[in-house]
């Protein structure tokens, strides 16, 4: 029998399952709906000699991937929340106390870009869709979540060492929690973008949970990365 179908046997007795429906962003930053929703993307502009000795700016912007396995045509722009989409596993629609799901996800400086400096800034609950029941302040308030820096999609899993990545923010953490430290984006090339950085999420519904008032309910969390310019 399987873990998920044991779990399921042991819960026969509770009221019912509590449906989170997680969405994040990457708002370059990330936004998200638990499901990932949406990051912004900063450019930074300073004073220089461009063609002809007039004015011009160096390129400061990010992107990010949120389809496994990172495939190039994947790569989006989401400066606006909600922003990209989180894949977590299937689960996410129909958690239990007691489990977590994960979803990984890439981001990388754009080709031309500067190096960037990126923090996982803004952390809060999206007011699209509307607070109610597709989007409950009390769900969200319950819910927990970590994250890696660092942690590929192969071992963002229950199962996976994640003894590779750094933590950005430690588990169990609420969640509006802002990362820990920053961490850096590779330049890109003038025709290649940057080497891209590898980050994890993983939401729990903690198994203390016995709120029975919010089964049947969804929560859109939303988080914000943004960057400056870096080496």
């Amino acid at each position: 029998m399987s873990a998920r179908n044991t779990t399921a046997t042991k819960s026969a007795s509770r009221p019912g399952k509590v449906r989170a429906v997680l969405a994040a962003g990457l708002v370059l930053g990330v936004g998200a709906a638990f499901t990932l929703a949406a990051w912004t993307d900063n450019e930074w502009v300073f004073g220089g000699a461009g063609p002809a000795n007039n004015p011009g700016t160096k390129t400061y912007a990010m992107e990010q991937n949120t389809v496994a396995p990172f495939a190039d045509g994947s790569w989006t722009d989401q400066p606006n929340a909600n922003g990209g989409r989180l894949d977590f596993t299937m689960e996410a629609a129909d958690l239990l106390p007691g489990e977590t799901v994960y979803a990984p996800f890439q981001l990388r400086a754009k080709a031309g870009s500067e190096g960037l400096t990126v923090s996982l800034a803004e952390a809060r609950q999206a007011t699209n869709p509307a607070v109610g029941n597709a989007n409950s302040t009390a769900l969200y308030a319950a819910m927990r979540y970590q994250a890696w820096v660092g942690l590929d999609a192969a071992n963002c899993s229950a199962l996976g060492d994640k003894t590779a990545g750094t933590v950005l923010v430690p588990a169990g953490s609420e969640l509006d929690t802002l990362g820990l430290n920053e961490f850096s984006l590779a330049a890109g090339a003038s025709n290649a973008a940057g080497a891209p950085v590898n980050i994890c999420f993983a939401m729990t519904l903690p198994a203390t949970t016995v709120d029975a008032s919010l089964q049947g309910k969804n929560v859109v969390p939303l988080w914000r990365f943004t960057s400056i310019n870096g080496s």
